[in-house]
């Protein structure tokens, strides 16, 4: 099981795609904004690249890359930096804050709303994790307050969000593809369902934070309605877990963003969702993030979809 030991650097495998991940998104459906942002480290060369962004009614409003940053020494989770973007632990397992300084600001904290979920030593027998997406993976999901001053525009965050970290070979060439999906109902109920492909075929993980507990997910699947090519519009969830509870769940997506990664296109739609929890009928927010494998012929398709983060490279 993880524990706060493993908010630090591990030590690295041989593989020299091997990283170390640590990622955060948020969603305040009073804003209608989102945002993402990621740190992954690589130690067989010593770089790391950094992005934040952040969707505001509808579309990408702006936001920060930089990649093959060069770095010395082991990182501290107490100041993790790559460029002008930081993640700063507050306390293991449970507070961090997300700063970007520059001619964009961010200034969030992010609190943890449950344990950590390990995707490895808390799924059921049987639930596989295909090699080369950094296996080593937990999960939480968190309340996320703050400011951001974005493109000109300024403005408050008071709503649900989402954290990873992750660990291992991470090898973006060979990853067939998944569906990462956080939803998040409120303090008292949220989710992450994920399917992993391998070998064409989709493999169901994930948790349901319910009842003060978190409880692995047993069977999920997902339908999509598509706005474009791979770009998620609509979304039809069915998921269970080991529980037995058993959950239909109607998304939509709110703003589209694209990223591309070696032949890797990751479709970013945040969403709202909705179900009927204990008779209630619930609203949520959250993220479709639909991940398939194009090729250089992908990325020529999907071109057009890619300009916000080229910009953010650019600047």
């Amino acid at each position: 099981m993880v524990d706060a030991n493993d908010e630090f650097m591990h030590d690295p495998g041989p593989h020299r795609d091997w990283q170390e991940s640590f990622f955060f998104s948020w969603f305040d459906a009073e804003s209608d904004a989102a945002g993402l942002a990621r740190i992954g480290y690589r130690p067989s060369n010593h770089t790391a690249d950094a992005l934040l962004y952040t969707m505001r009614n509808g579309v990408v409003e702006g936001g920060y890359a930089r990649l093959n940053a060069r770095y010395s020494g082991t990182p501290h989770p107490g100041r993790l930096g790559v460029g002008a973007l930081e993640f700063h632990m507050s306390e293991p397992m449970s507070k961090w804050r997300i700063l970007l300084r520059g001619r964009d600001e961010v200034d969030l904290t992010w609190t943890a709303l449950h344990a950590p979920y390990d995707f490895r030593a808390e799924a059921p027998p049987g639930q596989y994790i295909p090699p080369g997406i950094a296996d080593v993976h937990l999960e939480q999901s968190g309340r996320v307050t703050g400011t951001v001053r974005m493109s000109g525009a300024t403005y408050e965050i008071d709503g649900l969000g989402q954290r990873d970290k992750s660990w291992g070979d991470r090898d973006w060439r060979t990853i067939e593809g998944w569906n990462w999906i956080p939803m998040l109902f409120g303090p008292d109920f949220t989710m992450n369902c994920t399917q992993l492909i391998n070998g064409g075929q989709a493999y169901p993980c994930g948790y349901i934070f319910h009842d003060g507990a978190n409880h692995a997910v047993t069977e999920f699947t997902v339908d999509y309605g598509w706005a474009g090519l791979q770009v998620p519009s609509t979304s039809q969830i069915t998921v269970t877990d080991v529980s037995g509870l058993r959950l239909e769940i109607h998304g939509g997506a709110t703003a589209q963003s694209c990223l591309y990664r070696k032949g890797l296109v990751i479709q970013e739609s945040a969403s709202r969702f909705e179900t009927t929890i204990d008779g209630q009928r619930r609203t949520g927010v959250g993220l479709t993030e639909h991940a398939w494998h194009g090729g250089p012929l992908g990325l020529l398709r999907v071109l057009p979809r890619l300009r916000p983060a080229m910009r953010m490279v650019m600047r």
